[in-house]
């Protein structure tokens, strides 16, 4: 990752405010005051868990530290009174017991300890009976927590619930979509929610599944079913995921046993719905499941399908797949397969549940057709995240580096070594937070960092290295999924991204063989059709659950009793909204104060200084308003979050933020950034030096440029946007980033 200490460093400000604490502290006669309530404290104290992850040991630890600094008697410093101060209860969990030798449903109960271990069944199947504490020590069970309590809890922060009416009030005027901007301008979504006549407040959501070992040197995995709200805003949306179910064993789930119980939960949602208060008005929105995103094994398993390595094994056409060398692959033919409709799902579904024999793939009924609006075809989108950038970036690196005296073999120690001294002398901005590696560590890279790489580094970094045929064909690719993950996709942006994989499809198998044809270059055929179903590749991506997988990891402190300690802290995060909600004004200032300076639109950052007469001049020749007051020089401006600097600024040493995209998709590189007092109020500058560019590789977004002598002083505004600056072999490039969410 970004070696954050090149730009930690304590900054003027900082330094400033440690003296003054300093001071401070000599005046003081060493009491402590406050006028926090014992739950104000606890509100801290939960969103500070939450947020660090902290294991309950440390919870208890850190309210006893609290108490003592604070001479407080009041507050729960032991972890049941925190749990009972908190609201945190596992009554409020489902647990659901299966029999370990034929993995059918048992029976649930409540989380209370009494009823799990009166619980009490015998296997329909196998005649076998089991006790509650059995099972629970077996591991043979299940957990589920309220998904309504947990939505509540999310839309109990103002600004939250705020911005879910205003997004709905939005889309209640909305019955189709001219471009791409998020999830809910996707043209299933909007037919779903017209055909079924959902409430101008009724809200949907996406589910996904994927799971992960715990620890290194144990079988034992979790696989948590979590969901997000479609209709909140992309930043609130990838913070606040939801986890419905919670499997835990050596085995992969029953998909069928936590299925049923997810869709359970949804149709009591779907019928009742939650209710929830913005600005003083009450609302009862109805929650429907349109969408589920998940990696290729776990979507055969949520389907009931064959996997992708089975005949038939493509969720979204009829394509029969054919053997070749010992492995199903699914080359092109003379004509398109048929595309899969959610009829035709359903009548093979009835006729292996008659018959007992797989149709066509299709191995069996899934849950998930019992979800109001789910269609069991397009509900499910191929994920990029896996299909992309896992799957075909990732093939086509190993075909370039191990492909030994194929044409385009690159993988020689001098071809490696050239790429790597191109790859390793690029200096991302701060929001790409992983540096770029060597491709010899190409096996621990990243999703993000397969990202990075497809997107904007390959086709720098293998130029005139790979031969000119395959740098063509796979500049395809690039091109194509970068329109597909645009902030705004147009129908052309679709048009054109259809064309380019079509293209790289078909050559895949002309430049690459048949043997190449997997089922992740297959899954390029249906990526366009996608976003026209269900909006940008990023606003149905796995790259959001991925995160929150890795959160439920860190959870796991110990080896015992693993589902209660992620469920119970779960449940402590669910209540968290709820908390900051009832607590005190000083809180809630306290609270999002961090969150509302980064995000601020325009900050200019550091200690001014008078601008050389140079640049004063230029000021005065280009600046379009009268000059009133002083004219001053920063190195830093954050601008609606994203950190931009001067090349004044000489701390970072990996990283480069003085790249920028300006209004009309024009560039600069930040020479000075300047602020003037003018006659209206004070506006902030940039002065760079005159690019003039050309688009290549036959790209959108990487143009190469020439810098003309000539310096220019733009305005800055909120519409400022970082870009990647590379400097290669006396020919520089800037690189439009994509969306900034993943």
């Amino acid at each position: 990752e970004v070696d954050e200490c090149e730009e930690s460093g304590p900054s003027d400000d900082e330094e400033a405010l440690a003296e003054n604490a300093k001071e401070d502290d000599r005046e003081t006669d060493g009491s402590f005051d406050s006028d926090l309530s014992a739950e104000d404290i606890v509100t801290l104290v939960m969103d500070f868990a939450v947020n660090f992850g902290l294991a309950w040991t440390q919870v208890e630890h850190l309210m006893k530290l609290v108490s003592f600094l604070m001479k407080r008697k009041d507050l729960p410093d032991t972890k049941f009174l925190f749990k009972k101060f908190a609201g945190v209860s596992t009554d409020s969990m489902g647990f659901h017991f299966y029999c370990p030798n034929c993995i059918c449903l048992l029976g649930e109960c409540d989380g209370d300890l009494k009823k799990r271990k009166e619980f009490n069944a015998t296997c329909t199947q196998c005649q076998q009976l089991y006790s509650g504490d059995t099972l629970t020590a077996q591991g043979s069970f299940f957990v589920t927590l309220p998904m309504g309590q947990q939505i509540s809890s999310i839309l109990s922060s103002q600004d939250t619930s705020r911005s879910l009416k205003n997004s709905l009030n939005a889309l209640a005027h909305r019955s189709h979509a001219a471009s791409m901007t998020d999830f809910t301008d996707g043209s299933l979504y909007l037919h779903q929610r017209k055909e079924l006549g959902l409430g101008a407040m009724d809200i949907t959501l996406t589910i996904n599944s994927d799971g992960s070992p715990v620890f290194n040197s144990s079988k034992f995995s979790i696989w948590p079913v979590q969901t997000t709200i479609n209709e909140l805003p992309p930043g609130l949306r990838l913070k606040n995921v939801t986890v419905a179910t919670l499997w835990y064993g050596q085995c992969h789930p029953d998909m069928t046993l936590v299925l049923e119980a997810f869709t359970k939960q949804m149709d009591s949602l779907t019928r009742s719905g939650i209710e929830w208060t913005c600005d003083g008005e009450t609302f009862q929105s109805k929650v429907y499941c349109f969408a589920a995103v998940a990696d290729a094994p776990a979507r055969a398993l949520m389907q009931n399908t064959v996997q992708y390595n089975g005949y038939f094994g493509c969720g979204w056409c009829l394509h029969p797949g054919k053997c070749i060398e010992g492995t199903v692959k699914y080359p092109i033919s003379a004509e398109a397969p048929p595309d899969r409709t959610k009829e035709g799902m359903m009548q093979d579904m009835a006729e292996v549940h008659r018959t007992g024999v797989n149709v066509r793939g299709v191995k069996g009924p899934s849950p998930l057709i019992n979800l109001v609006g789910f269609d069991i075809v397009w509900g499910f989108t191929p994920d990029y995240m896996h299909g992309v950038l896992l799957g075909v970036t990732r093939q086509f690196m190993e075909l370039w580096m191990s492909g030994v005296g194929a044409p385009y073999y690159i993988g020689s120690p001098q071809l490696i070594r050239m790429v790597d001294e191109r790859l390793c002398a690029i200096k991302p901005p701060q929001c790409i937070t992983r540096l770029p590696r060597s491709v010899e560590l190409r096996k621990f890279w990243k999703a993000s960092e397969w990202q990075q790489w497809l997107l904007y580094y390959s086709l720098v970094c293998v130029h005139r290295i790979l031969p000119g045929k395959y740098h063509k064909h796979f500049s395809l690719l690039v091109k194509a999924v970068y329109l597909l993950l645009g902030d705004t996709v147009s129908a052309k942006d679709i048009r054109d991204s259809t064309e380019c994989l079509v293209q790289f499809v078909i050559q895949v198998q002309v430049l690459y063989s048949k043997k190449e044809m997997t089922s992740n270059v297959h899954l390029l055929l249906h990526l366009a059709k996608s976003v026209t179903m269900q909006g940008p590749l990023w606003a149905h991506s796995c790259f959001v659950f991925e995160a929150g997988l890795g959160k439920i990891k860190k959870l796991v402190t110990s080896a015992k009793g693993v589902p209660h300690q992620v469920m119970s802290r779960v449940l402590m995060a669910s209540k968290v909204g709820a908390h900051n909600a009832a607590a005190s004004e000083q809180v809630k200032n306290f609270l999002c104060s961090d969150l509302c300076n980064k995000e601020e639109s325009l900050a200019l950052l550091g200690k001014p200084r008078a601008v050389s007469e140079s640049i004063h001049r230029i000021i005065e020749a280009q600046v379009p308003h009268q000059i009133t007051g002083p004219v001053e020089e920063y190195d830093r401006v954050r601008i609606s979050g994203r950190m931009f600097h001067s090349e004044q600024y000489q701390r970072p040493q990996k990283t480069n933020c003085t790249a920028v995209r300006l209004r009309d998709n024009m560039h600069a590189k930040i020479q000075h950034i300047v602020s003037v007092s003018c006659s209206d109020r004070k506006r902030i500058y940039f002065v760079s030096n005159s690019y003039v560019s050309s688009l290549c590789f036959g790209t959108t977004h990487i143009s190469c440029v020439q810098k003309w002598v000539a310096q220019n002083v733009v305005e800055v505004d909120r519409q400022a946007a970082p870009c990647l600056w590379i400097d290669w072999n006396e020919r520089q490039f800037f690189c439009n980033l994509a969306n900034r969410f993943p």
